[in-house]
């Protein structure tokens, strides 16, 4: 597996993760000391110090998260897939329908986060924790670019 598809893959397991605790937890409610389900003592830790915009669950971010929770593992899933197993091209279809989606969901987000009265107060950790997101959108596209022809595979 060529080393872009590779991070792809891990990129895609940690977002999955991310949709199926962290994201989850948060749709079902607010961020609580007591909660002690995988990654949340982390995350609520986190928050206090580098996102209080999170803590403060705008509906809107409430909403935004819900719909990651719910509806973005399968595209991140399918773009897994598609990294390692080298179909790019049979997947760019729907990628990069998701990709337009997650591209303005994320500009909403951070415009959104930035412009609140309540904005990351330190950008390293901020970044740190969404840089990823980005980071995916842009290997992606490169390799739908770079991609576009379906590859026949030998049976």
């Amino acid at each position: 597996m060529r080393p872009i598809n590779l991070l792809l893959v891990i990129l895609q397991t940690y977002f999955m993760l991310m949709n199926v605790t962290v994201e989850r937890c948060y749709c079902a409610g607010p961020l609580s000391a007591s909660d002690m389900r995988f990654l949340m003592p982390e995350t609520l830790a986190f928050s206090q110090q580098h996102n209080p915009l999170f803590l403060a669950r705008p509906r809107w971010m409430q909403i935004a998260t819900c719909i990651s929770a719910y509806g973005f593992f399968p595209f991140y899933l399918l773009i897994a897939i598609a990294a390692a197993t080298e179909r790019w091209a049979l997947l760019r279809q729907p990628i990069s329908l998701f990709v337009g989606a997650k591209l303005y969901a994320i500009t909403y987000y951070h415009v959104m986060e930035f412009t609140s009265d309540q904005p990351p107060p330190n950008l390293v950790p901020y970044v740190s924790v969404e840089g990823p997101y980005l980071l995916s959108i842009a290997l992606v596209l490169w390799q739908l670019r770079s991609q576009s022809k379906p590859k026949s595979k030998a049976l």
